[in-house]
């Protein structure tokens, strides 16, 4: 009597197995819930690829420097209208106030944080598309601001380097003059990466067309850089030879050392198979 009973069990489970998928219990609710959540039916759907845009934390990031951006471009319209008109003349005899120099570079100095912020998200970009997606930290957005603290290093590195230099052979009144221009300049670049860098996250801007861009605002950056280093402390002897040197030694070599950094720290960073 109990093999007739589990042959019976067997039966009747195997009868309702079969009435499920041939559908005869499609109009009950409880019976279709249970279909669609066994396990016995569908497949798992493949996980959404990473990118920038779904990335909380560099959203975050980004809708900081678009605050910072409104809020300190708005207060400092007048800084900039007067660095603008005094970007192409020759510098003024004596210096500002100590008070209102302060006061430019306090504003100065976090538009170059925002600049690097920016330009640590766009080398993320540019790292992940053409040499790696895999690296040694899981965090994604831990990356973009590892590459942004070597970009504001380079920059306070460089200006380091060049106060030094400038105080020794030109004195330390040529060399914040040439200091706030360079803080200035590179402050600037922050307005110009920062549409770059929205059109190439959240609207599918090219990565080529973006490098270009870029690439013609860093020769842009250069040359006024250049310019401003021979009115500074070359225009009045007309030392055009030595301008080029100085540029060469302080801009250039700079510029190529820390393209070589960023190499080295990316290798470090990547996962080799």
């Amino acid at each position: 009597m109990d093999q007739a009973s589990s042959h019976a069990q067997d039966s009747l489970g195997y009868s309702l197995y079969d009435y499920l998928n041939q559908g005869y219990f499609s109009k009950d609710s409880l019976l279709c819930t249970t279909q669609a959540h066994s396990s016995s039916f569908g497949m798992s759907g493949s996980p959404m690829p990473y990118s920038l845009r779904s990335d909380n934390a560099v959203s975050i990031i980004l809708l900081a420097c678009f605050c910072l951006i409104i809020i300190l471009g708005t207060q400092s319209y007048g800084l900039f209208t007067r660095q603008l008109k005094m970007l192409f003349r020759a510098p003024r005899d004596h210096s500002d106030s100590v008070r209102e120099t302060s006061g430019e570079m306090n504003v100065m100095m976090v538009f170059v944080v925002i600049n690097s912020l920016l330009l640590g998200i766009f080398s993320n970009l540019i790292v992940t598309e053409y040499v790696t997606t895999h690296f040694i930290i899981d965090s994604n957005a831990l990356i973009v601001l590892l590459l942004s603290g070597a970009f504001l290093v380079f920059f306070f590195g460089k200006w380091f380097v060049q106060s030094l230099i400038n105080i020794v052979f030109y004195g330390n009144k040529k060399n914040l003059q040439f200091l706030r221009e360079q803080v200035f300049i590179t402050a600037s670049m922050c307005l110009f990466t920062y549409p770059m860098v929205m059109l190439l996250v959240y609207f599918n801007l090219s990565l080529e067309s973006a490098v270009t861009y870029f690439t013609i605002i860093v020769f842009f950056q250069e040359m006024l850089s250049f310019y401003k280093c021979w009115l500074i402390f070359f225009g009045q002897k007309g030392l055009f030879l030595q301008n080029i040197l100085y540029f060469c030694a302080l801009e250039i070599i700079p510029l190529l050392t820390f393209v070589s950094s960023m190499v080295l720290i990316i290798n470090n960073l990547k996962i080799n198979f």
